[in-house]
């Protein structure tokens, strides 16, 4: 592999996915690529990609990119959404679910004959959309070079298990994308099709493949803690939100092994990893450089943030820089808010009602508020599943205890379950309409 090109190898006795527990080898691959060529390859412009499963979505990346074509992935399949991305793009053909026409697998090949695809770094890869957790979706390019520079970054920060790897985000963002999708052909591994959301599927899906990999979000993996595994990944990746202490304890008590929690943005891609149990840290891949802005703000310069952005790029997440290549992450800036006089950080408050007694997952926010000492208040949603008896006064008793006055929310709505999106991911005019669903109740 040269510095200006991509070369992925696929052996023919090798699986490169599971569909419904059944291994697709990469001879049926190349004949769905090729198919898949005569449908993309005579039109002009971008190409959107909507299927769901994993190994389609595989076929219509790959595909597209052999045919010199960029890829436009929408941050959710919402009929509205799509509508919107469409007038944004010059889309001349879609990918839906079904669109390989493929369904039959084949069987395996008995001889060691190697599949290759060729691609340049140079040449443009795809537009995705950040998550619009925090605001409107915003789309973000990248190049061949730039996904794959983070694609064997990550192949070699990890000693990675050889088995199939399952994933619970879906691959249309960038973390479910990167995870799910390229690190699993840059290993030779095989990615599973499916995408499971609930927890008895999730532990369903690596109990068929036996998978050693699984990529997740906290609020998965915390409902994970309560199912029976018969089999359990070596490997598991956290992203896309903070991960509770508490999950990480629990998780290294039961398991004896630590969740890898990775930092990262669909503007940088991924900049630092931890073991919080180990970890006082985040500590910055190699290939990322970071520094911080006059007033706290992380700055990233790495090979995985598209010259589109400038030779280095800004979060909104205020940091400490420890050393050269390690910091401490304190939250978004936008997670700092004054009460009072006092800074107020949501995201610890957060934390701390996801330690009481009966609650799984809590969102908090801070609206404006008309008063004398106070003007702003923090209100809180928070998920009990079916626990009963668990109601907002016994959290706020609970929380008088543990937060400052100012930080014990005002407002708690109770729910059995956060309406997340299938990435973790939790928008603020969701979360906000909790609320006005609450006042109209």
């Amino acid at each position: 592999m040269n510095n200006k090109e991509i070369i992925l190898r696929f052996s023919a006795d090798r699986a490169f996915a599971y569909r419904a527990g059944q291994p697709i080898y990469p001879t049926q691959l190349f004949a769905d690529l090729a198919r898949t060529a005569q449908l993309v390859g005579s039109t002009d412009g971008d190409i959107l990609v909507t299927c769901k499963g994993r190994y389609e979505f595989s076929v219509a990346l790959l595909c597209i990119w052999s045919c010199g074509k960029n890829v436009i992935l929408p941050p959710n399949l919402h009929r509205t959404t799509l509508d919107h991305v469409r007038k944004q793009h010059c889309i001349t053909s879609e990918l839906k679910d079904g669109f390989s026409d493929a369904a039959n697998v084949t069987a395996n090949c008995a001889d060691k004959k190697i599949f290759e695809l060729r691609f340049s770094n140079d040449q443009p890869a795809l537009t995705i959309y950040t998550s619009g957790s925090t605001g409107a979706p915003k789309p973000v390019v990248k190049s061949i070079g730039n996904m794959f520079a983070e694609a064997l970054a990550l192949k070699a920060s990890f000693a990675w298990p050889d088995k199939a790897l399952v994933a619970s985000v879906p691959p249309h963002h960038l973390y479910g994308l990167t995870f799910s999708v390229l690190l699993p052909w840059v290993l030779g591994t095989p990615l599973v099709n499916e995408c499971p959301l609930h927890a008895e599927e999730v532990v369903d899906a690596i109990k068929q493949v036996n998978a050693g990999t699984l990529i997740s979000v906290p609020v998965h993996l915390r409902a994970l803690l309560d199912q029976q595994f018969n089999s359990r990944p070596d490997m598991v990746i956290s992203s896309a939100g903070s991960l509770d202490s508490v999950i990480a304890e629990r998780w290294q008590q039961r398991f004896g092994q630590q969740i890898v929690e990775v930092f990262g943005s669909s503007e940088t891609g991924v900049i630092a990893c931890r073991r919080q149990l180990s970890d006082t840290c985040w500590a910055a891949f190699p290939e990322v450089s970071i520094a911080s802005s006059d007033d706290g703000l992380l700055q990233v310069t790495s090979p995985f943030i598209n010259a589109s952005e400038g030779e280095s790029f800004q979060t909104q997440d205020l940091v400490s820089i420890q050393q050269q290549s390690a910091f401490l992450l304190h939250g978004r800036a936008d997670s700092i808010v004054k009460i009072a006089g006092k800074r107020v950080s949501l995201l610890s408050i957060e934390n701390t009602i996801k330690s009481c007694k009966g609650v799984l997952d809590a969102a908090v926010t801070a609206v404006p508020v008309q008063g004398y000492i106070r003007d702003m208040a923090i209100w809180a949603a928070v998920s009990t599943g079916e626990k009963s008896g668990i109601n907002a006064r016994s959290i706020r008793a609970q929380l008088l205890s543990l937060l400052d006055g100012i930080e014990v929310p005002r407002r708690i709505v109770v729910l059995k379950q956060l309406p997340r999106a299938e990435s973790g991911k939790l928008h603020k005019e969701q979360l906000m309409a909790l609320f006005e669903k609450d006042i109209q109740s």
